[in-house]
């Protein structure tokens, strides 16, 4: 059985990342992943402007007039650059481009205004309160390496530097299916043995947040003849995910149909939840995972192995952020695999608390209500007492 890195290491060793590419305009590329370096087109500052409300001057002139300057002109943004005439100070706003001859900038709470002339404080610093052109980055600097996934901040950047068109990652194709008999669509009257299907659903909305292009497969009997078709016509797909029928089971179908179909790289990874999960590879496109049918144990090895996976497919990196926290209650266990403990992260004093819910078997989802991350808890370990250090890993950024 492998361990969780070794799966990981084993799954990022078959991707076969894309090579289809499109090109996007910025307001179609939140959550795209870059296809080859984004330059800029631009300096950034595109010219020499002044960083506040005040006056522009050339420091020089100060001292010879005993820091009272006549005041003459006036720029605002938008205005072509003037030029200042010599031994005068000329009013300008924020952004505004400085006059040629120009070298400092007193901002306005610093001066004193008597008719039509300026008094400047002696404290008064050359080239003060300037921004330079090209100081945050030159035309022709590189932006972004491939791989990047854009966010709203990345696309205020590439706007800034005057990119309009953005070479992108071609969306990763997933289909997702559940499997088994006891499963019914919601709102449907259930009937002796039946429970409603949950899996599916949040799979393809998880495929949607990493940019894939998430496809319902439906429900699938647990019948072999169905699953032989199903694969056999999954080959049109960058990524196929089943969720059940993966276990050791009389009908636990699905992976023993897949190795009728494709090739099972691993079944069964060191963790908990989660052990029974299958991987492998259909034809040279499609990759497979079979993950447990249990609705916790689908999530967790979804984030431990399907988006690292869809993430380097766009050829994106994909990390687990993990932070020291405090542990809140205690948590005892039979060492055996590394589990994944759903928790309630929070802030206390500055410094982070996590909390192991009550209710961890993986068919209960009541604690989600709560969970806003995990506690990791390692193979060899029998849990911890409150107080103690533990490895949290946050699943949002909604940490009161």
């Amino acid at each position: 059985m492998l361990t969780l890195e070794e799966a990981r290491a084993a799954i990022l060793a078959e991707v076969s990342p894309a090579t289809a590419r499109e090109s996007v305009t910025l307001s179609q590329a939140h959550g795209r992943f870059v296809a080859q370096e984004l330059r800029a087109r631009v300096d950034n500052p595109a010219f020499d402007n002044s960083a506040m409300d005040g006056y522009a001057l050339r420091a020089a002139d100060l001292v010879v007039a005993n820091f009272v300057l006549p005041r003459h002109g006036e720029c605002r943004c938008g205005d072509a650059p003037g030029r200042l005439s010599p031994g005068t100070a000329m009013r300008i706003f924020t952004g505004a481009p400085m006059p040629e001859g120009a070298d400092t900038i007193v901002i306005q709470e610093d001066v004193r205004l008597e008719g039509d002339k300026v008094v400047f404080p002696q404290t008064a610093q050359p080239g003060s309160h300037l921004r330079r052109r090209g100081e945050d980055f030159r035309r022709d600097d590189l932006l972004y390496p491939p791989g990047r996934r854009l966010s709203a901040f990345d696309l205020a950047l590439l706007s800034t530097a005057g990119v309009a068109d953005i070479p992108v990652c071609a969306r990763a194709r997933a289909l997702v299916v559940a499997t088994g008999d006891e499963l019914v669509t919601p709102g449907t009257p259930l009937r002796a043995g039946q429970i409603y299907e949950s899996n599916s659903l949040a799979t393809q909305l998880l495929l949607r947040e990493l940019g894939a292009e998430a496809v319902n497969g439906g429900t699938v009997r647990d019948d072999p003849a169905a699953l032989r078709e199903l694969l056999k016509s999954s080959t049109d797909f960058d990524f196929v995910i089943t969720s059940g029928g993966a276990s050791v089971g009389d009908h636990d179908l699905v992976k023993q149909v897949f190795a009728e179909i494709g090739e099972i790289k691993f079944w069964k990874v060191k963790i908990k939840p989660g052990k029974p999960i299958a991987f492998g590879r259909v034809g040279s496109r499609t990759h497979f995972f079979a993950l447990p049918g249990n609705p916790v144990s689908s999530l967790v090895t979804f984030k431990l192995f399907v988006e690292p996976a869809v993430v380097a497919w766009h050829h994106g990196t994909s990390h687990m952020l993990q932070l020291s926290a405090t542990a809140s209650n205690d948590f005892r266990r039979h060492p055996g695999r590394t589990e994944f403990l759903r928790a309630r992260l929070a802030t206390e004093g500055g410094k982070l608390t996590a909390t192991a819910l009550r209710g961890q078997g993986s068919h209960m989802l009541g604690p989600i209500r709560e969970t806003n991350g995990f506690i990791r808890v390692e193979a060899d370990s029998a849990g911890f007492r409150q107080g103690e250090s533990v490895v949290a890993i946050p699943l949002s950024a909604d940490i009161p």
